[in-house]
């Protein structure tokens, strides 16, 4: 379990800069944990609010890179960009955005970012952000609606075949979010159709009766002059988010001497009885990936002395080894010096979550939001598929962080004991205190779509959204709606809460 060189070298210059950090309290350090009650940062929260009143050219500004909000990585400001210039009304500077956030995606994800030892070491954080399946899938979702809202169907069904082209990976998955995918290619064969498209608007329909267990062999054909009809896309709340959920684990001090020193059987051996414990905790802490309120820290208790020492402990427990020396090195090995802290992101749902049934009319004409798809399971379900990895992954971060400053506490200590003792608990603090989840995520989509069609007469209609009954009831109206003979035409909505 020994570090090459480069690595250690590297590992020192972190845990001695979080020494630094922990001693000097540098403002920077403390920003991921500054976040709103509902575990957003403030400035994505901010982000939130504002288009929640309306206010998106604001909100707009603030994701520009020289922004109070920016994100830092390049990919996630411009999936920010993105989706609020689309609600903002700037759809030619959407489009750019998210074009741009498409090709870094794709070039992430085909390179798979290589594990540097820095980000190994210090976060995942410092990683550069790789959007989940079902965000990718979204990119072009929104590149289609940004040209659907300026008329130009033959653009839409442009990113519709590149969305095609994701969902036949996704497709593969036997774990893939069905219901989005299937709503996803309904939303596809849509545009196809408003494009003229006839045959991939097919395709694309038998793709989401399949996804849904449909045996319809469903025709995509022109309607007569006497027909319009009107798809209406309805977007709903935002998105679980990721919140920062953490355990920490004491150990005795035999247990570090035994990762940080010996042979590397016997490290590997201490580590793993560690990670033991650790992964227990921490998949009992994240049981089922979701939360409802403020996720909790978690203290770990310390297994019996005797089950980490096994024979130590026996000689350390009997009466006739009881001398100033034997009792001197059992205190030193029975001593708790250490915490070891690992985090690692968690879902949060918003607790006034409601499941609203939405209905759109025109007139008499009445009809169910029939394809819907949860966007918060879709990304749930990508993070389950990656949580077990994930912890492995910060457990091994936190147990070579744990080397790293025992090394160095043993080398301070051979110059001065007490400076060791100094360097070995400051390094331990910072260590713990730069040990933070990557919350990272985009985290402005909404929190479910669906899909509702109406077949018209031509003409001026003024459509509406409807849900619930009596005191429950809520209407949502979308204004004049222009039914083209023999078209389809698809308008799209959100609805904040």
């Amino acid at each position: 379990m020994s570090l090459p060189r480069a690595a250690m070298r590297t590992a020192r210059a972190l845990v001695l800069g979080g020494v630094v950090l922990a001693s000097t309290g540098c403002a920077g350090l403390f920003a991921g944990y500054d976040v709103a009650p509902n575990g957003l940062s403030r400035n994505d929260d901010a982000l939130r609010r504002l288009l929640v009143v309306g206010q998106a050219e604001e909100a707009y500004a603030r994701v520009l890179p020289d922004g109070k909000a920016a994100p830092g990585d390049e990919l996630l400001r411009a999936l920010y960009a993105g989706i609020i210039a689309h609600h903002a009304g700037a759809y030619a500077e959407s489009h750019s955005a998210l074009q741009l956030a498409f090709e870094l995606a794709d070039d992430r994800y085909t390179k798979r970012i290589s594990r540097e030892t820095v980000a190994f070491l210090a976060s995942d954080r410092v990683r550069p952000y790789e959007p989940s399946r079902s965000e990718r899938l979204l990119i072009p979702y929104y590149g289609a609606l940004n040209f659907l809202k300026q008329g130009d169907a033959a653009a839409a069904a442009v990113e519709a075949r590149r969305l095609g082209l994701l969902l036949e990976e996704a497709q593969e998955d036997d774990g893939a979010d069905r219901a989005l995918l299937a709503f996803l290619r309904e939303f596809s064969g849509a545009v196809f159709e408003a494009a003229g498209e006839w045959n991939d608007a097919e395709v694309a329909y038998r793709n989401a009766a399949a996804l849904r267990g449909e045996g319809v062999d469903v025709v995509a054909s022109p309607l007569p002059d006497s027909l319009g009809e009107i798809v209406v896309v309805v977007e709903q709340g935002f998105v679980a988010h990721r919140v920062e959920q953490s355990i920490t684990i004491p150990l005795y001090r035999i247990e570090a001497d035994r990762i940080s020193g010996g042979d590397v059987s016997s490290r590997l051996a201490a580590a793993g009885l560690v990670a033991a414990r650790t992964m227990a905790a921490a998949l009992h802490a994240s049981s089922g990936g979701v939360v409802h309120g403020t996720p909790r820290s978690v203290f770990v208790p310390l297994p019996p002395f005797r089950d980490v020492a096994g024979e130590l402990a026996e000689e350390c427990h009997s009466w006739r080894r009881q001398d100033d020396e034997a009792r001197e090195r059992c205190a030193r090995l029975s001593d708790t010096s250490y915490l070891m802290r690992i985090a690692w992101p968690v879902h949060r749902r918003d607790g006034s979550r409601i499941r609203k049934s939405w209905r759109a009319a025109v007139g008499e004409t009445d009809v169910p939001l029939t394809t819907r798809a949860d966007v918060s399971d879709a990304v749930v379900a990508d993070f389950e598929r990656e949580r077990t990895e994930l912890l492995v992954r910060t457990i091994a971060r936190a147990a070579t962080k744990l080397a790293v400053t025992r090394t160095l506490a043993r080398e301070a200590s051979e110059k001065n004991e007490g400076l060791g003792s100094l360097v070995g608990a400051l390094a331990n603090l910072g260590t713990a205190i730069l040990e933070q989840a990557d919350t990272r995520s985009w985290q402005l989509l909404p929190d479910r779509i669906a899909i509702g069609r109406l077949r018209l007469p031509p003409g001026t209609h003024t459509l509406v959204l409807t849900s619930g009954d009596g005191a429950d009831a809520r209407t949502v109206e979308l204004g004049p709606v222009e039914v083209l003979p023999g078209r389809l035409t698809i308008l799209s909505t959100r609805i904040w809460d």
